[in-house]
């Protein structure tokens, strides 16, 4: 019997995976061998969201992702994906107690968000009539069979909300009144 190699190779627990739409909201997706911080700078560049550690179950998705690379001018290239399995990737760390560390890109503020201090997400609303500033609902997007797709609420004014994607404040805002919004349900009491 030979003796086991002695060299260490990366578990699939230590893989970094960068995913997300990229400016021309096509999704793209990679799998990296490591966390690499050149790597996680290119993907922020890209506002691509980057996932280190990973819990089993994104893992499980993020390993159908192709493999990327790190070029020597530290540009990253991220390969195009099936749009259906950038949902898996978000679905999976959805679920609670996941423990994925997911690291989003840092977009510049918009002059609206610098004088407000930063919106963050402050919970979910349990009626419409208590939607307030910095909580996450769902609004259909401007096309027809384009989904819903999370928002922050910015602003309320009565009962008209100006809000921005969560995970695209870089893509423009939407204005709608309270009853055209989509509450995501926040759980037991």
């Amino acid at each position: 019997m030979g003796k086991q190699p002695e060299k260490k190779t990366a578990s699939t627990s230590d893989k970094l995976f960068v995913f997300g739409l990229d400016e021309e909201g096509k999704p793209r997706g990679a799998r990296f061998p490591e966390f690499n911080e050149k790597v996680a700078s290119a993907a922020a560049q890209m506002k691509l969201a980057t996932v280190h550690p990973a819990s089993p179950a994104v893992t499980e998705i993020g390993m159908k992702l192709p493999v990327g690379r790190l070029y020597a001018s530290g540009k990253a290239f991220v390969p195009p994906i099936r749009r259906d399995l950038l949902g898996k990737l978000k679905a999976a760390l959805d679920m609670p107690g996941d423990g994925s560390k997911v690291q989003q890109p840092a977009p510049a503020p918009s002059p609206e968000k610098a004088k407000a201090g930063g919106v963050v997400a402050a919970g979910l609303p349990r009626t419409w009539e208590s939607i307030a500033v910095g909580q996450l609902v769902l609004v259909e997007d401007d096309d027809p069979g384009f989904g819903w797709w999370p928002c922050l609420v910015t602003k309320r004014e009565d009962q008209v909300l100006t809000l921005q994607l969560r995970d695209y404040p870089d893509k423009g805002t939407y204005v709608r009144h309270i009853a055209q919004v989509g509450l995501v349900n926040p759980g037991p009491k």
